[in-house]
């Protein structure tokens, strides 16, 4: 029998959060979120997508990269985002992470790449006053506070985004 989990639902907007926090990271009010017993899911069980293959017969694609069009992050990158690869941009708290997203998500969608940034650790309101500060509000660029997995693979299925960005990942739960 899988093991029952928790969440936590906020009362004013429900939003859910994978544990307690004193405020709501999508409405922001305090003191509104309330435990809930979350059902256990089951996967499926079926065939894998894909067959082992020697290295030696894997196709090699060359200049495949996607300019992120911010001179400093493509040289970075070698040329820009590799389509189908995943980039872990790290540092010390404050140092603009997250800024620094949402500037390459809103280049990305302003070459017209459909965009989607799921917001862990601020609330959509908090990103669009950014957005806002950054002249960063533009067509093809989505976001969605959702910290579960789940609603994330949801959320791609629906928009079918070029891009992905999770802000930040640890915020993630299953």
């Amino acid at each position: 029998m899988a093991k029952e989990k928790t969440a936590f639902r906020c009362r004013e907007c429900g939003a859910t959060a994978p544990r307690w926090e004193g405020r709501c990271h999508s409405c922001g009010d305090w003191n509104t979120l309330v435990e809930e017993a979350r059902r256990p899911t089951t996967r499926p069980q079926h065939e894998p997508a894909e067959r082992p293959v020697l290295v030696s017969e894997v196709p090699l694609t060359s200049g495949v990269h996607r300019p992120t069009h911010i001179d400093e992050l493509d040289r970075v990158l070698g040329g820009g985002l590799v389509p189908g690869s995943v980039t872990l941009l790290g540092g010390e708290p404050g140092i603009g992470k997250s800024t620094l997203l949402l500037q390459t998500l809103t280049s990305l969608a302003r070459t017209g790449a459909r965009c989607l940034l799921v917001c862990g650790e601020e609330s959509a309101a908090q990103v669009r006053m950014r957005a806002e500060r950054l002249n960063a509000i533009v067509p093809n660029l989505w976001l969605v506070a959702d910290p579960e997995v789940q609603g994330v693979v949801a959320h791609v299925q629906e928009l079918e985004p070029d891009v992905l960005a999770v802000d930040s990942v640890q915020t993630l739960s299953d």
